[in-house]
C-alpha cells in the first residue's frame, strides 16, 4: 500500500492549495505522487460511449485523447492499491477514511498542513520499499497494467501488428 494522505474541509478552505504545495515539495524530493480528487459531479454521463461500455459489462474503461488518458473502474476505492506512486494525496471523501486524514479550515493553514504531510511521507516512504519486484521507481508507472492484469487473472497479452 502507498502512503495515503487525505485532505478534507469545506468549500474554499484550502484543500486544493494544500495538495498543490505538498505535491510540489514531494516531487522536488523525488517521490512519485498521485492525486485523487472527489467530485459530486457525474464524470461519465449515461449518454456517453464510455458509460455504455461500463453498462455492457466491461471491468475497466480507458478513454484516451491526444493529451490525456482517463481510467474508469467504478468499484468504490479499490483502485488506490493499483496506483503506482510513492505517495497518494486525496482531496475530499470526507465521510470515508482512506488514509491519514487532515482537516483544513482556512487557506492560511495550507502551508503548515502540507509541511506535515511531507514530513509524514518521508517516514512512511522509509518504511515501504521504493522498488517493486526490483524495478526502478521511474518504471513504476508501467506497472499499473501489470497490476490490473494480475487482479483480473489475465495470464497473457498478445500484440498484433496491423
Amino acid at each position: 500500500m502507498n502512503c495515503v494522505y487525505q485532505v478534507v474541509g469545506r468549500k474554499d478552505s484550502g484543500k486544493t492549495l494544500t495538495i498543490e504545495i505538498a505535491a510540489r515539495k514531494l516531487k522536488e524530493m523525488g517521490y512519485t505522487v498521485a492525486v485523487v480528487k472527489h467530485t459530486h459531479h457525474v464524470i461519465n454521463p449515461d449518454s456517453k460511449d464510455t458509460a455504455r461500455f461500463m453498462r455492457s459489462g466491461a471491468d475497466v474503461v480507458i478513454l484516451h485523447s491526444n493529451d490525456c488518458m482517463w481510467f474508469w473502474e467504478c468499484k468504490e476505492t479499490e483502485y488506490l492499491d493499483l496506483i503506482p506512486a510513492d505517495v497518494v494525496l486525496i482531496e475530499g471523501f470526507e465521510s470515508v477514511n482512506l488514509g491519514n486524514k487532515f482537516v483544513i479550515e482556512r487557506p492560511e493553514d495550507a502551508e503548515s498542513i502540507a509541511r506535515e504531510i511531507v514530513n509524514r511521507a518521508e517516514s512512511c516512504s522509509s518504511d515501504i520499499p521504493l522498488m517493486i519486484r526490483g524495478v526502478n521507481p521511474e518504471k513504476r508507472k508501467k506497472l499499473i497494467f501489470y497490476k490490473l492484469m494480475k487482479k483480473w487473472g489475465v495470464k497473457e497479452v498478445k500484440l498484433l501488428e496491423t
